[in-house]
């Protein structure tokens, strides 16, 4: 397998690391790997290549969001990989979001250093052994969890149903790969989809054995200095969203679930398929007992941009410094480009205060009316819909002006070819600092990019106990909660929703119940990377009309609004799964590809 990497590049990862002054005195391009696994910082450094693949920002495909492949949102970047993506670019030669290369890049690095890091050769702290000995269990720890996490971006990306019906997961790195074993092809096989995750898991119980709980104090090894490395906390969340994946019916076996259609499939051994339900809502209610869990956390918007204080949600993240996001996604106006924008279908999807869906009338407006005045919609959406959309006359950050997309207006298409195709701005994740990219002078503000989130865990506990048990409202024997009081919950906190009677309509039943779920999911994880992967393991409509609205100004100085058509996405029952690389199948035979890429 080409991209499973030969031999690391080990020598020169720092140019500015420091030498112990016992050895000779070497310029960078003289150290070798002898050296690297005898200087500490050299050592650290060929982990820190792994913990580096990861992306500092949300909108790292081609710089936006994957929500730009879904019915969240569009990008006005037509030569983008995700634009690529929705318009059938994806091809058995070409993926344009494939990461096979760099996570196995990724997994030599970790296999590298869980092999050679951790002996007695390599000393982290040469005064004190028994700091030394715990400095290399939490590395061990770190790499273990570097080791699942990079297994499962390979996972969620290409894991899928072969040809002849099985669930398949991705060849497994789980030692260092060299040239010579990398050449001998045939050796790489597709463990099945839940030998894959049963091997993550292992590697993150590991790392939950092995890690902190947090880095706090002045502790240079264990303090705050080291806040951003792997927790337990870290590799829990990830293993209740690999476990969440795993039961999922896009992944079983063809003789469990079956796709019978663009968004549908049916089930077919419903013993089966409810049991690896149970199993997973089981496991995942461990993890909310695990000190730090079991507290739902909402999403600020003073906690994702313009940070003052770090959210006790966050279980593994990254930071950024910068303004580059908002140099992306800005309204033209703002000197931004409007990569990314929501689309009316996302609008749609969030819930009047009261509880009831914007669809439904029940929620005090009425969509069906072709006059209907979309501002009194706006006004009406849950808490939310703030959070993450700017819509027309809404106030745009600190500037104390209310953005205008009605044809001539300074937020409109007739102001730039990069304003917004779908009436709408993004409001997650950008600074409200609207001078930031002022070019007289320009400013920065502090982002993070929550990667892992603890109140994930109660998403995921509540969708698992709804599969598992066929009544929401039940709190099974060992459990902490039912998915209703989950949902509850976080409709509450997250939404400003005190009404409950939408919720009871749909905790009536379990397939209703569903969707109030795979909705939540969709607020909750907005521009955070989730919806285009929750649609494909859920089996749902990815085809589906993207809609945006046209603002008009009257002559009374009044607006009004047509929902329009914006892009039809060109997605097929084959995209619910990914083709493996064509490379690497054309030097393993032994490789199986997914179901529709033959």
């Amino acid at each position: 397998m080409k991209h499973i990497l030969g031999s690391c590049v080990l020598a020169g990862l720092f140019l500015f690391c420091a030498c112990d002054d016992t050895l000779d005195t070497k310029v960078t391009w003289q150290i070798g790997d002898s050296d690297t696994w005898r200087v500490p910082e050299l050592a650290q450094g060929v982990l820190y290549k792994a913990y580096n693949g990861i992306a500092n920002r949300p909108d790292c495909f081609d710089n936006n969001f994957l929500d730009c492949a879904t019915d969240n949102a569009v990008t006005n970047l037509r030569s983008s990989s995700v634009y690529k993506l929705n318009m059938g670019g994806m091809t058995a030669f070409n993926n344009p979001i494939g990461n096979w290369s760099n996570a196995y890049n990724m997994l030599n690095y970790v296999n590298s250093f869980l092999e050679n890091g951790l002996t007695d050769q390599v000393q982290y702290n040469r005064t004190d052994p028994e700091v030394d000995k715990q400095i290399k269990l939490r590395l061990e720890g770190e790499s273990y969890f570097l080791r699942a996490w990079w297994h499962f971006e390979l996972l969620k990306m290409y894991g899928g149903k072969a040809k002849n019906g099985k669930a398949l997961g991705i060849p497994l790195a789980d030692h260092f790969i060299s040239q010579d074993e990398a050449a001998q092809n045939g050796e790489f096989l597709r463990p099945t989809y839940q030998a894959t995750v049963d091997f993550i898991v292992n590697d993150l119980d590991n790392a939950i054995e092995l890690l902190p709980n947090v880095y706090q104090g002045d502790d240079l090894e264990f303090g705050n200095t080291q806040i951003g490395r792997a927790t337990k906390a870290a590799a829990a969340v990830l293993k209740s969203r690999a476990l969440l994946y795993s039961a999922s019916p896009a992944m079983q076996d063809d003789d469990v679930t079956k796709i019978t259609g663009m968004g549908q499939f049916e089930i077919l051994n419903p013993t089966v398929y409810q049991a690896k339900w149970e199993a997973v809502a089981k496991e995942i209610n461990k993890i909310l007992g695990m000190e730090g869990f079991g507290t739902y956390v909402p999403v600020t918007a003073s906690s994702i941009a313009d940070v003052q204080t770090e959210s006790s949600d966050y279980a593994f993240r990254k930071y950024f410094n910068s303004n580059l996001l908002e140099g992306l996604h800005f309204p033209p106006f703002y000197y931004g480009s409007a990569r990314a924008t929501p689309s009316h279908n996302l609008v749609k999807a969030f819930y009047a205060k009261n509880g009831y869906p914007a669809t439904d009338v029940r929620s005090g407006v009425d969509l069906s009316d072709p006059d209907f005045d979309l501002t009194q919609l706006y006004a009406v959406l849950d808490n939310r819909f703030a959070l993450n959309v700017y819509y027309h006359s809404a106030t745009f950050g600190d500037s104390g002006q209310p953005l205008d997309m009605s044809e001539g207006g300074k937020d409109s298409p007739s102001f730039s070819e990069n304003a917004t195709r779908t009436g709408y701005y993004l409001a997650k994740f950008v600074s409200k600092k609207s001078a930031m990219l002022n070019p007289i002078q320009t400013l920065n503000s502090v982002h993070y990019n929550p990667l892992l989130r603890k109140s994930e865990v109660l998403l995921n506990f509540a969708e698992a106990a709804n599969e598992a048990w066929g009544n929401p409202t039940v709190k099974a024997e060992g459990c902490l909660y039912s998915a209703y009081e989950i949902l509850k919950t976080i409709r509450s906190q997250a939404g400003g929703i005190n009404f409950d009677l939408y919720l009871d309509e749909m905790a009536q039943s379990k397939d209703s119940f569903r969707k109030l779920i795979q909705n939540e999911r969709r607020l909750e994880f907005t521009f955070e990377n989730h919806r285009y992967f929750d649609m494909r393991r859920w089996v749902l409509p990815l085809n589906e009309e993207v809609e945006g609205v046209a603002v008009t100004r009257k002559e009374d100085g009044t607006f009004s609004f047509k929902v329009q058509k914006v892009e039809q996405r060109k997605y097929e029952v084959k995209n619910y799964f990914m083709p493996l690389p064509y490379a690497e199948l054309e030097k393993n035979k032994n490789l199986m590809n997914n179901q529709g890429w033959e």
